[in-house]
């Protein structure tokens, strides 16, 4: 008689693997990160939190390239080394960095400049439009737009290169509770449709637990992982449960 057999769960597949990395910028006190080793997984959203100074951007910048630690170690993107930027990652930061010559289009479209044409370029830039809920703002500039729409703007420039990973860098910390939330809501539906590896910093508890699967807070210097959290659950993403309050004092009283 055949015995049922469950299924085998395939392991989590890491985007990222850091190791060993050091990042002082020539300081006498070791710098933000040294000897720092740690995985970020693959088709995941990876909030990275702590006080101000502890590394988090530091850490990001060397996840997209922008930074190359010293030669104990470094950081693999996809099973290769990084030592500079590439296409395949794109960083959204905290001022949108938009075309203030450019409409919304224009803007968006900017995105598509060095990759390869499949299909109309039109068609793409108003599906991504649409995806960001920009469709009737397409004609307007930077300067005719609130926060949210500006930022929101900035995410589908990034995205309509179809990268394999977002780096934000407080993408939303400008913007006042209510647009900051619809944008957590965006967040969420664009990795539901695109499964795509992203990595956040930012200072904000609540924000982290409720858009990320996975919060690692970092503190000391150099910098520590002081709480690698699981927050995929249900429970953690309802603000006002147990867990969600639970954790968020774990990690207030390791941060303040």
């Amino acid at each position: 008689m055949l015995m049922k057999t469950e299924p085998v769960k395939a392991e989590p597949v890491d985007a990222f693997r850091v190791e060993r990395l050091t990042v002082d910028y020539g300081a006498d006190n070791g710098g933000p990160l040294r000897d720092f080793s740690l995985g970020i997984r693959q088709g995941e959203i990876t909030c990275l939190l702590g006080p101000s100074g502890c590394g988090k951007t530091t850490l990001l910048k060397a996840l997209g390239g922008f930074v190359v630690g010293s030669d104990t170690g470094g950081v693999l993107f996809e099973r290769r080394y990084l030592n500079a930027p590439t296409p395949e990652i794109v960083m959204i930061f905290q001022e949108n960095n938009l075309f203030p010559w450019l409409t919304v289009r224009g803007n968006v479209e900017f995105g598509l400049k060095f990759k390869a044409a499949i299909g109309s370029r039109r068609e793409t830039v108003d599906a991504m439009l649409r995806t960001v809920g920009l469709g009737e703002a397409a004609h307007r500039y930077p300067h005719q737009l609130s926060g949210g729409m500006r930022q929101r703007t900035a995410i589908a420039r990034a995205l309509i290169s179809d990268p394999h990973v977002l780096l934000l860098d407080e993408p939303f910390s400008a913007l006042d509770i209510s647009l900051r939330r619809r944008m957590h809501t965006l967040m969420l539906d664009l990795w539901e449709k695109t499964g795509k590896t992203m990595v956040m910093v930012t200072h904000n508890i609540e924000e982290a637990l409720l858009v990320g699967h996975r919060v690692i807070v970092l503190g000391g210097q150099p910098a520590k992982v002081l709480i690698d959290a699981d927050t995929s659950s249900d429970s953690i993403k309802d603000r006002y449960s147990r867990e969600f309050l639970a954790l968020q004092q774990r990690i207030e009283a390791v941060i303040y």
